[in-house]
């Protein structure tokens, strides 16, 4: 995939997860249609790097309303352990609606982002997810695609978006003026499972809090 680089006001529809804070913009650039709420429809946590207990991001995960389903069908009434988080896996990973949606709560660099997203092409591809071609075609298109933040980097309260329909993925970064500033929409499974297969790994630092938060649902 070759990622667009483009710059259009996001005035699409809006949708305002409850973290997001007042200053951020809360027009989201992908569409929502099919994606429910309530209980078990979204998995949330709060990634920090542990060692200078600094919080990098905020990472957000919505699923449909049958991925729902599945998910208060497996959990409910039970306790977390490895083997239900893999039975909530599998079932994530065949959602036919999702929607991630990352915000930034500190400036990264684009040498930091690419680095993350690095790590999690390469935990898909050690649990099987991606084969090995994938993940280097993968990680070149992406550092390919985002190069127009590489003097920019990435700012506080910025946020990436992913909305997967079946095998199609619609990426979009959206600065804090509301901008898109990249944009893009490839087609494969191994797209799906660049960003899902990348989150729920084994070894990745998102699995297990992401599936944690499913336990307790608001």
């Amino acid at each position: 995939m070759v990622l667009r680089s483009v710059c259009v006001a996001a005035s699409l529809l809006a949708l305002a997860f409850s973290s997001v804070q007042a200053q951020i913009p809360t027009a989201v650039p992908v569409d929502t249609t099919g994606l429910a709420d309530g209980p078990f429809a979204t998995m949330a946590m709060r990634y920090e790097r542990t060692i200078f207990n600094v919080d990098i991001l905020e990472l957000e995960v919505g699923f449909d309303d049958g991925t729902a389903q599945t998910f208060s069908s497996l959990i409910q009434g039970r306790r977390y352990d490895d083997a239900l988080a893999q039975r909530v896996v599998d079932a994530a990973l065949v959602a036919p609606d999702v929607m991630v949606r990352t915000q930034f709560l500190r400036d990264v660099s684009l040498d930091q982002f690419l680095g993350g997203m690095r790590d999690n092409l390469r935990n898909a591809r050690e649990s099987g997810y991606l084969t090995e071609d994938e993940e280097s075609l993968i990680a070149r298109e992406t550092t390919e695609g985002y190069s127009v933040l590489e003097d920019r980097g990435i700012r506080k309260d910025e946020v990436m978006w992913y909305r997967i329909r079946g095998d199609t993925l619609h990426v979009a970064f959206v600065a804090l003026d509301g901008e898109v500033l990249v944009e893009d929409w490839p087609v494969g499974p191994e797209r799906r499972m660049a960003v899902l297969g990348g989150y729920l790994a084994e070894g990745s630092d998102f699995r297990e809090k992401l599936i944690r938060s499913l336990f307790q649902p608001e």
